[in-house]
């Protein structure tokens, strides 16, 4: 089964996602890059808003996660008993100090996922290597979020073997990057554990900023249907 993941950006917005049917909900600065890290206040607000929810946590846009400010922000989180925080692997050579971030942190029940990013070096040879150094998940974005979708970028082969790899491990896949309602359907069909969404939740799915809970339940009955 395919779950449904949506990124939210502030207790108003955890407020109207508060009743919705979301399997995971996602704390993310949509305004800040990538992977923008939301802050400790409203990490704290949201665990209380959407207790009843599995969350998750974008913690920044650093290129080398190892360091002091990250550390003490992934333990913030980890105490919180957030179930995912998501790193980035913004330059692969950096891989080793992903390696050295993992086995410092004890992470407790938080599973910790390396996002790839599609449009920004995208290598397969780089999942393996996200799980040998102790990822519990791994995932697929998109960097830009002004361009193109995650399916304009990578082929269908392309995506269907990262899942295969990930699963093959028995690690946890998903898949996001400024995907749309008619992109659910196919991607269902490579059952990954996650499709992510932000854009297409919102009033206007180019600026991101306002969601909107129409959308919201669209996305919601498109992913659940015949699941």
């Amino acid at each position: 089964m395919t779950n449904f993941l949506a990124s939210i950006k502030d207790t108003k917005e955890a407020k109207i996602v508060s009743s919705a049917n979301i399997d995971i909900v996602d704390l993310k600065d949509i305004n800040d890059g990538a992977l923008g890290f939301v802050g400790i206040d409203f990490i704290s607000k949201a665990c209380k808003i959407l207790s009843k929810y599995t969350l998750s946590v974008t913690m920044g846009n650093d290129s080398n996660p190892n360091n002091f400010k990250n550390i003490e922000n992934i333990e913030f989180v980890v105490d919180k008993n957030i179930d995912f925080v998501k790193i980035g692997l913004f330059k692969e050579d950096l891989i080793d100090e992903h390696g050295k971030l993992i086995r410092l942190i004890k992470f407790n029940k938080t599973k910790p996922i390396c996002v790839l990013f599609a449009d920004k070096d995208f290598r397969l040879g780089n999942v393996q290597k996200a799980i040998d150094i102790g990822y519990h998940g791994i995932m697929i974005d998109t960097y830009h979020k002004d361009s193109k979708s995650l399916v304009e970028i990578l082929d269908k082969e392309i995506i269907e073997k990262f899942i295969n790899i990930t699963k093959s491990n028995n690690k946890l896949c998903g898949l996001s990057g400024s995907l749309r309602i008619e992109h659910i359907n196919e991607l269902k069909q490579l059952n990954p554990n996650f499709l992510g969404f932000r854009g297409q939740l919102c009033e206007t799915a180019s600026d991101r900023k306002n969601l909107s809970i129409d959308m919201l339940n669209q996305v919601s009955k498109e992913i659940k249907l015949n699941s």
